[in-house]
């Protein structure tokens, strides 16, 4: 895992713009891994068979990659993709069952 800002001075006092960059990489951080924790969750509910879960898992998750996207945090392709695949999977899910 990457515990240093790419590009961050080396000098004992750091400038305002490096603070600025690691108060936002932790708040980053902690986003990014929510969504991650999110979409686990999402394909271990499929796994087990449970779709009123997934459902609620997927709404969840939706909501959290467009928040994140619309701040910047993530790319809004990348909300998108991720969004169409849960949607495929819990279709998918659907079928099978």
């Amino acid at each position: 895992m990457r515990n240093e800002i790419r590009g961050a001075a080396t000098v004992p006092a750091p400038s305002k713009r490096d603070k600025q960059s690691r108060r936002k990489f932790e708040q980053n951080r902690a986003v990014r891994t929510r969504l991650r924790n999110i979409s686990k969750n999402l394909y271990k509910a499929l796994d087990a068979g449970d779709t009123e879960r997934a459902t609620q898992f997927r709404d969840e998750a939706q909501k959290a990659y467009d928040k994140a996207a619309s701040k910047g945090v993530i790319h809004t392709n990348k909300a998108a993709r991720k969004t169409s695949r849960f949607d495929k999977a819990l279709a998918g899910a659907g079928n099978e069952g």
